[in-house]
C-alpha cells in the first residue's frame, strides 16, 4: 500500500521536474569529485522524462536507489548530498514525497558547500516553483503529523533534512497552517431534528453561492467543478436532513485568511472552526455552513463522492436516513460529536461508492 502521502500520477508529475531543478542546481558539487561516474546525471534526465510523460513509474525507485549508491563513491558530505538529492528526484515517480526529499537534499548540499547557502537555495527552490506544482506540494501532511513515508517518522524527519522540509513545507504557504483545533464559542449541544427534504434548500445554496462569488470574486467562482459546491444532506433529493445548508468552497492557500476569511465575515458569515487544513464559517442564524479547503483537498473530493452516490443509489440514502434518525434521537453535547457517531456508516457508503464507480 502506498503512503498516505503520495501524489497523483498527475500530481507527481508535475512536480518532478522541480525535483530534478532542485538537485541539478548542486551536481556540480558531485561531479567536481566523480567526473565520470554519470548515475546521479541520470536520475536526474529520468525524472525529466518522467515529468514529460516519455517514461511510466517502471524502474524509477531502482534509479534512485542506483544514483544514492553513487554517494559512496565520494567524500565530501556536500557530494554525498548531492547524489542523494538526484536520487530523490528520480523518486518522485514513485512517491511525490520525494520531491521535498530532493529539495531538501539539495539545500543541505548548498550548505555544507557553503555557509549560509540553504537558506538561498531553498528560497531559489520556491521562486522556481510552478503554482499547479506548489497547489501539488500543499496536499502533503506537514512533517511529522504521518508516520508513514519519507516524510513521516522515517527517512527525513529529523535534523537539518526535517529544517529544511518543514522551511520550504512553509514557504508553499504565505505562512504555517494552525496545528490545532479551534472551536469559537465552545462545545453546542445538538437540538436539531431531521426535516423531509426541503426544495428551498437548493435555492438557499444558490443564493448564498452568489454571496460568496460576490465576497471572494471571481477566483471563487472560477472553472474548477469543485471551487464552490452544495454538499452535505440537504444537496441530496429527496433525503431527509438538520435544515442546514452545507457548501465547500477551494480557496488557494488556506493559510491566507485574509484572502478568504476577512471578506466572508465582512460579507456576514461568522467564524466557527479553524484546524489544520480547514475552515468554517457560518450564517448568524447557523442555518448555512461554508467549508473552506485547499484546491485539490482530497476532502472536497470525500464529499462529493458521497453526495452524488446518495443522489444516486437509492438503499443507500434510505441506510444513510435511518441512521441519522437513529443517532438524532440520542443527546449530544456537540454536534461534531454527532458527526463521529455517523463515521462507520459513512465509511462503508464510500467504499461501495468507490466500487460502483471502478465498475
Amino acid at each position: 500500500m502506498l503512503s498516505p502521502q503520495s501524489l497523483s500520477e498527475a500530481d507527481r508529475r508535475l512536480v518532478a521536474s522541480w525535483a530534478a531543478d532542485c538537485a541539478e542546481r548542486v551536481l556540480p558539487l558531485f561531479e567536481a569529485e566523480a567526473p565520470d561516474d554519470d548515475r546521479p546525471r541520470d536520475a536526474i534526465a529520468r525524472a525529466r522524462a518522467y515529468a514529460s510523460d516519455e517514461l511510466d513509474t517502471a524502474g524509477e525507485i531502482r534509479r534512485r536507489f542506483v544514483a544514492n549508491r553513487a554517494s559512496q563513491v565520494v567524500s565530501s558530505p556536500a557530494a554525498k548530498a548531492a547524489a542523494w538529492s538526484a536520487g530523490q528526484a528520480a523518486g518522485v515517480a514513485h512517491m511525490g514525497a520525494h520531491a521535498l526529499g530532493a529539495a531538501a537534499y539539495a539545500a543541505k548540499a548548498a550548505e555544507l558547500h557553503q555557509a549560509g547557502a540553504g537558506t538561498a537555495e531553498i528560497a531559489w527552490q520556491l521562486e522556481h516553483l510552478s503554482d499547479p506544482a506548489r497547489t501539488a506540494l500543499r496536499l502533503l501532511p506537514a512533517l511529522g503529523t504521518d508516520p508513514s513515508g519519507p516524510l513521516g517518522s522515517g527517512l527525513l524527519a529529523s535534523g537539518v533534512l526535517g529544517d529544511n522540509i518543514r522551511a520550504i513545507q512553509n514557504g508553499l504557504r504565505r505562512r504555517p497552517d494552525v496545528t490545532a483545533l479551534e472551536l469559537v464559542g465552545g462545545p453546542e449541544p445538538v437540538r436539531v431534528e431531521l426535516h423531509d427534504a426541503d426544495p428551498e434548500w437548493p435555492e438557499r445554496y444558490r443564493e448564498h453561492r452568489q454571496r460568496i462569488i460576490d465576497a471572494l470574486g471571481t477566483s471563487a467562482g472560477g472553472s474548477s467543478a469543485v471551487a464552490i459546491e452544495h454538499i452535505g444532506s440537504t444537496s441530496v433529493p429527496g433525503l431527509a436532513a438538520k435544515p442546514i445548508v452545507d457548501i465547500v468552497v477551494a480557496v488557494e492557500d488556506i493559510t491566507a485568511e485574509e484572502d478568504y476569511l476577512a471578506p466572508l465575515l465582512a460579507a456576514g458569515y461568522v467564524l466557527r472552526v479553524r484546524e489544520p487544513r480547514h475552515r468554517m464559517v457560518r450564517t448568524p442564524e447557523r442555518d448555512v455552513h461554508v467549508h473552506l479547503y485547499e484546491q485539490g483537498a482530497p476532502e472536497i473530493d470525500e464529499y462529493l463522492l458521497l453526495r452524488d452516490h446518495l443522489r444516486s443509489d437509492a438503499d443507500d440514502r434510505a441506510l444513510y436516513e435511518r441512521t441519522k434518525r437513529e443517532l438524532l434521537g440520542r443527546s449530544w453535547d456537540d454536534m461534531n460529536d454527532y458527526a463521529d457517531a455517523k463515521t462507520e456508516v459513512i465509511l462503508a457508503i464510500k467504499a461501495r461508492a468507490r466500487a460502483a464507480l471502478s465498475r
